[in-house]
């Protein structure tokens, strides 16, 4: 049976601010004093972090690149993780003699959805191209360079999500730790309160719908 190719990624460029802004957050807190804003902003991004660890998403625009030992052959198109995909910005790969080159853009066209709870971007071959032949054996023979996030600015990024982090800041502002106890039961509550649901959504539509798949019987040329 064919199998699965394998792939892995690597953050090249990370966001270069983040996506909830200082004096907002504290406005959210009620928090006025300034001897803890070095601790809310170490929170600030914890809470982006976990938010986009837990649902797949890149929030503030990135670049990420997409590793795969080998092209998908059989398969016109190439799911990228990370959504919203914004860009492609290179596809390179090492051909049969194992020099680095670069797959013409005009190969290939780029579906980037939008919108707060977009699916996965992918690059899809144009009618008459064809992916090109990566050297046997060769760990990350193709590489996909693209662009990921919201956008540039906090406010690019969807209020639903803003506020799930301001949930979570909150709790790490109020709690220091994961749970705190429970002010009408004995037992311990877990918070911030509707912050799992909100993840749960973004999460889900960011899932992989489509495994890039080996060309050769077991994965093996």
């Amino acid at each position: 049976m064919r199998g699965l190719i394998n792939t892995a990624e690597s953050l090249i460029i990370g966001p270069t601010i983040e996506p909830l802004d200082l004096v907002e957050t504290k406005k959210a807190l009620r928090f006025a004093q300034t001897a803890e804003d070095t601790l809310i902003d170490v929170w600030i991004s914890a809470a982006r972090q976990h938010f986009e660890e837990q649902t797949g998403r890149q929030l503030i625009s990135a670049i990420w690149e997409y590793w795969l030992d080998e092209a998908p052959l059989e398969q016109r198109e190439i799911e990228l993780p990370h959504p919203p995909l914004r860009d492609v910005v290179s596809v390179v790969y090492d051909d049969a003699n194992g020099d680095e080159q670069t797959f013409d853009a005009a190969n290939y066209r780029v579906i980037a959805p939008a919108g707060p709870l977009c699916t996965r971007g992918r690059i899809v071959l144009v009618a008459g191209a064809a992916w090109p032949i990566v050297q046997a054996d060769r760990p990350k023979g193709l590489r996909i360079r693209f662009t990921a996030g919201y956008g540039a600015t906090p406010g690019d990024v969807p209020e639903l999500v803003r506020g799930a982090l301001y949930f979570l800041v909150g709790h790490f502002h109020n709690n220091r730790s994961e749970t705190h106890e429970g002010s009408r039961t004995a037992g311990l509550e877990q918070i911030p309160l509707g912050f799992a649901t909100i993840v749960r959504g973004f999460k889900y539509s960011a899932l992989p719908t489509l495994a890039p798949q080996s060309s050769f019987i077991g994965g093996l040329r």
